[in-house]
């Protein structure tokens, strides 16, 4: 399980790159509204109920729920990323 330090620079290293994360992926995904759904995570200390709760809708969610499960896999020290950020692309 991560600190509550880690847990803080992670989401301050989410928000940092948030303004150069390309929006959209070439399939339409949301990048943005994943990111956020990784920083709403760590932030409000969701567990894996409150992510099904949030992100209900079977496949217009799964994008976003599959990034929301990341970050609490990373927070209970279930992941191997480093950095929550590298999976999303930058704009040029």
């Amino acid at each position: 399980m991560k600190t509550q330090k880690e847990i803080d620079a992670q989401i301050q290293r989410l928000k940092d790159v948030r303004p150069k994360v390309r929006p959209f992926s070439f399939f339409g995904t949301d990048n943005l509204e994943c990111l956020d759904a990784m920083v709403r995570v760590l932030e409000q200390d969701m567990d894996s109920d409150d992510i099904w709760d949030r992100w209900d809708r079977d496949e217009e969610d799964f994008d976003v729920r599959s990034n929301a499960d990341g970050a609490l896999k990373w927070r209970e020290g279930e992941s191997e990323e480093d950095d929550l950020a590298q999976g999303f692309p930058l704009l040029k």
